[in-house]
């Protein structure tokens, strides 16, 4: 009876004392790890999920790589890895155990998912190593606009809305947001229109020389310009600006030595 009843109590304590970081979804799916990773400023989540247990994550941005550290139990393994394409990305090369490794890749718009399926107990090491890093283009670098008696805080980019949204700071009483307008980032709709909504609220606008012009008070907090079409990912057009402005540059440098 006494055997019984410390079995007992040992099988309650162990149900009573939580993992760090590890959720128990399912007998299928395993266990759900989360590692914060912080980077030059930058916060992201990685979810690994499995039948085994994650011990440790390592982010080396030179390298531009995870590594997990994993101990199974089962000869058959099942993972699943998120994490988001912001801190790595491009083309993915990965490893199991230093030798390559071909699993299921699904990239959607913010998070890339790896599915692996290996067999084998004991320490496993997966590398996963991506050819971008911290591949973040800002949305206001591809806007061109101009604000009057107020300061942009931030700029949105809604596509499920086909939205531009334009946060505004310290707001005056004779504002003017002006936003060039350009199918490479948002498209009116068929009668050449948009819809301009200042905190919720419908309001009128002005089109000159091929720019928006909203007025605002000192009131208004949010500036939003709805569309057709709002460019998706900009991070994605990145490199075409960067590489027109590189071009441009080359010009410029050529067209300089002409008249040294």
């Amino acid at each position: 009876m006494i055997k019984k009843l410390s079995f007992l109590l040992i099988i309650i304590i162990s149900l009573s004392i939580p993992f760090a970081d590890a959720i128990q979804l399912s007998d299928k799916t395993g266990l759900k790890f989360t590692f914060p990773v912080k980077t030059d400023g930058h916060s992201f989540v990685v979810e690994v999920t499995g039948n085994m247990d994650i011990s440790n994550l390592d982010f080396d941005k030179e390298r531009k790589s995870l590594t997990m550290f994993v101990l199974s139990s089962a000869e058959n393994n099942s993972l699943e890895i998120s994490f988001p394409n912001k801190l790595i990305g491009g083309e993915y090369v990965i490893f199991l155990d230093n030798n390559k490794f071909f699993p299921e890749l699904k990239e959607g718009t913010n998070q890339t998912f790896v599915t692996m399926d290996f067999t084998g107990t004991g320490k496993h090491k997966i590398e996963i190593f991506g050819t971008t890093y911290l591949d973040i283009f800002e949305i206001r670098d591809v806007i061109d606009f101009d604000i009057s008696d107020g300061y942009i805080d931030e700029i949105e980019g809604n596509q499920s809305t086909n939205s531009l949204i334009f946060n505004l700071f310290d707001p005056g009483d004779d504002g003017v947001l002006s936003v060039k307008l350009s199918d490479d980032v948002i498209a009116p709709f068929d009668d050449g229109t948009f819809i301009v909504l200042i905190d919720d609220v419908e309001s009128n606008y002005v089109i000159e020389d091929d720019s928006i012009m909203i007025n605002f008070d000192s009131s208004s907090q949010q500036i939003k310009i709805v569309g057709t079409y709002v460019v998706p990912e900009f991070y994605e057009i990145a490199p075409l600006v960067l590489a027109t402005s590189f071009i441009g540059l080359i010009v410029l440098k050529k067209y300089k030595k002409l008249f040294v």
